[in-house]
């Protein structure tokens, strides 16, 4: 695994006018490396990366697309029942059960996450 792409991306989003100094700083909390460390992998200035370091970036990433998994299937959830509530005030034609059959498939892919360390 390349650790610099993966401190990049670590830091994602950026916001529109933030300043590289935030944007590093906010890779280096998640991964638990000083600032000057990860300034160093950020641009390829590391003469060597240990195994240690690299497993922490690792696991920040790990961490940081679970919570980002997680994040986005409570949009879907709330998006399902904003839609579910439009419908019942709107359809009078409506199938309930659809909206449970799509309600069992988010519980299921809710089951299939990793819990949160």
């Amino acid at each position: 695994m390349d650790v610099a792409k993966a401190l990049k991306e670590l830091s994602e989003p950026h916001l529109r006018d933030e300043k590289m100094v935030a944007i590093i700083e906010r890779s280096a909390d998640a991964a638990g490396l000083s600032y000057s460390r990860c300034y160093e992998i950020w641009y390829g200035r590391a003469r060597c990366i240990g195994r240690e370091e690299s497993v922490r970036i690792t696991e920040a990433l790990d961490r940081k697309h679970q919570r980002d998994a997680r994040n986005e299937l409570r949009e879907l959830q709330v998006r399902i029942a904003r839609l579910e509530s439009y419908f019942i005030q709107t359809d009078e034609n409506f199938h309930r059960e659809d909206l449970n059959a799509l309600g069992k498939i988010l519980r299921s892919l809710e089951r299939g996450l990793p819990r949160p360390r």
